[in-house]
């Protein structure tokens, strides 16, 4: 179900993006630094996402476990979504410390793994938002979801100066496509700055030599992670007591 997806730059080398609603995805990729194709790429996959698969997850997940809280379920979300990015970021760092493939083979890897840490995350992202009642059609609703995943409780101020004053859970749900684009093209600039370093960190440390990587792989991956769950419940909210 999870898949996902990261990428690196220093803070220092931050490219400030005005304009990411009217702009072509691929474009911005070229023109841009790495934590700016990593991020479009993201939200081009938010867009793109097949919201039923996740509908029909997390429904699943609900049905095999009739008497679980959405405390519960999102418990088990949680557990799924570590244990696919932790296998990706160890397998990287093993390409890394395999004899004669290194650099530069080690850094395919981590692309390749890159991919599958996003797809994790995005679709991570999303299916807490529905287990919290949020409507998950709309593509724009989808990418405000990834954006304040990722900011964390930084981006609410700028979500309620935006949409108004409500709780974030609330102006997601009702709030208009267009309300919705003006919020992400706000929060693109703002979550470059904040994801740009730690990201890099991450990318670097799976390249280590002689297996070191394959341990920092899978480290960075869970802080990484678990930095993004304590981010979906701080801006999400907390979950309805039952369903």
């Amino acid at each position: 179900m999870f898949k996902s997806r990261s990428k690196s730059q220093d803070s220092s080398d931050a490219v400030v993006v005005t304009d990411y609603v009217h702009s072509d995805p691929e474009a911005l990729m070229q023109e841009s630094g790495l934590v700016a194709r990593w991020l479009v790429t993201g939200l081009d996959k938010a867009a793109k996402l097949q919201h039923k698969t996740i509908i029909k997850y997390v429904d699943r997940l609900k049905e095999k476990n009739p008497q679980a809280t959405p405390a519960e379920i999102q418990a088990k979300l949680d557990k799924h979504f570590l244990l696919t990015i932790t296998g990706t970021g160890a397998g990287a760092g093993v390409t890394a410390a395999i004899p004669a493939v290194g650099f530069v083979t080690g850094a395919a890897a981590v692309g390749v793994e890159s991919l599958a840490f996003l797809d994790a995350a995005t679709s991570y992202a999303v299916a807490s938002a529905y287990l919290r009642g949020v409507d998950i059609s709309n593509p724009e609703r989808r990418k405000s979801i990834v954006l304040l995943s990722v900011v964390g409780s930084e981006g609410t101020p700028l979500a309620t100066a935006t949409m108004g004053t409500d709780s974030t859970i609330a102006l997601l749900t009702r709030a208009s496509t267009p309300k919705l684009s003006d919020l992400n093209k706000k929060m693109f600039n703002f979550a470059m700055k904040r994801i740009s370093k730690s990201i890099r960190l991450a990318w670097l440390g799976k390249l280590m030599p002689l297996g070191i990587g394959a341990v920092l792989g899978s480290v960075a991956n869970r802080k990484i992670g678990n930095n993004l769950i304590d981010h979906v419940a701080e801006t999400l909210g907390p979950l309805p007591t039952s369903f």
